[in-house]
């Protein structure tokens, strides 16, 4: 009897113990320093609706059909897509090739909802508050495929502010993080960027990024993107290489967006060369924090920030200039050397 309860015991520890194993937290790699605050590894068949929202923000149109997300998870990744019938964002018939009446279709999941969210979209129904996640601080990562259409659009991983300080309507909580922006035609060059919106504490940023190696690797093979963001400013990685900085960052929490355009202002448009379905591949999206936590008094002040850009700014010209005469001092070696040689076999041959 003894043994069979034994016997018993281990079996159903065995079987506790199996859903843990299996978890998709469980199987996260741990971060050195960091500790794991949010992941989706997109492993299960279903969207996790409890972190994602499965619709592109949809207070801002009144079309259903056109802001719910279009995508499938198979082989353990995020496959958001965009079809050549995929519905107008704002309610248009699909397919126009009309370039004065072009369509603008959106697709795109997102962390957090609420009115008013997106200071660059306007206000068209209310919606109920959806709250998956949203944070201040943190590592980000992403690993995916860069999307290969061979025409117009773009693909994006950017943050909003959360508003915590008011309902949306006029708040200052409403900077924006782009991790990443890249144009389907583009896929060796991608651009993080900083928009202070109506944040008085923010200024404008923006930086471009041209991948190293072939543009082509990007797209056939994953790779990860990343952003380290803390209070003395954001930190943007490639497959853990450093490619960009701010020395400022937003001070409030914010949530996460994974969304592709076509026909959006400047992101490129219905071009006959578009390769549809265009897809994008998103293996999964992972936040760390700090150990150590976020000091604030590591922020520089709006004064220490305008010096800092001074110096760096002359810094930067004067690798510029050293560069030029660099070149310029190897070029006329490069001529000087071949005006020898060509002197030389003159005075041979004569």
């Amino acid at each position: 009897m003894f043994r069979k309860s034994i016997s018993l015991l281990l079996v159903l520890t065995m079987l506790v113990g199996l859903p843990l194993e299996a978890s998709a937290e469980n199987s996260v790699p741990e971060k050195e320093g960091y500790v794991l605050d949010f992941s989706t590894e997109f492993n299960d068949d279903n969207l996790n609706t409890d972190y994602w929202l499965p619709q592109y923000l949809p207070h801002c149109t009144t079309n259903t059909e056109g802001s719910s997300a279009r995508y499938k998870i198979e082989n353990g990744c995020l496959n958001l897509f965009i079809t050549k019938d995929s519905p107008d964002y704002f309610g248009g018939q699909p397919g126009s090739t009309d370039p004065d009446n072009l369509l603008w279709i959106a697709n795109g999941i997102q962390t957090l909802e609420k009115n008013h969210l997106h200071p660059g979209g306007s206000q068209q129904r209310e919606v109920e508050p959806y709250e998956g996640y949203a944070t201040q601080y943190g590592y980000f990562e992403i690993r995916m495929k860069m999307p290969d259409t061979k025409g117009g659009g773009y693909a994006s991983w950017w943050l909003i502010g959360a508003q915590d300080d008011t309902d949306g309507t006029g708040s200052q909580q409403n900077g924006e993080i782009d991790v990443l922006e890249t144009f389907f035609k583009y896929p060796g060059v991608f651009e993080p960027k900083v928009h202070a919106w109506d944040d008085p504490d923010l200024d404008e940023w923006a930086s471009k990024v041209e991948l190293d190696g072939d543009p082509m690797d990007y797209v056939n093979e994953f790779h990860t993107y990343a952003m380290d963001w803390r209070p003395e400013g954001i930190t943007f990685y490639v497959d853990g290489k450093e490619v960009a900085k701010t020395i400022e960052s937003p001070q409030y929490r914010m949530c996460m967006i994974l969304s592709m355009y076509i026909n959006s202002d400047f992101s490129g448009w219905d071009e006959p060369e578009n390769d549809y379905p265009i897809e994008w591949l998103i293996d999964y999206v992972r936040v760390y924090k700090d150990k150590n936590g976020y000091d604030e008094n590591n922020r520089l002040t709006k004064f220490e920030r305008f010096i800092k850009d001074i110096c760096d700014s002359l810094t930067a010209f004067r690798q510029r200039i050293l560069s030029f005469f660099q070149e310029l001092c190897m070029q006329c070696h490069q001529f000087f050397e071949h005006l020898f040689q060509y002197d030389t076999r003159f005075v041979y041959n004569n």
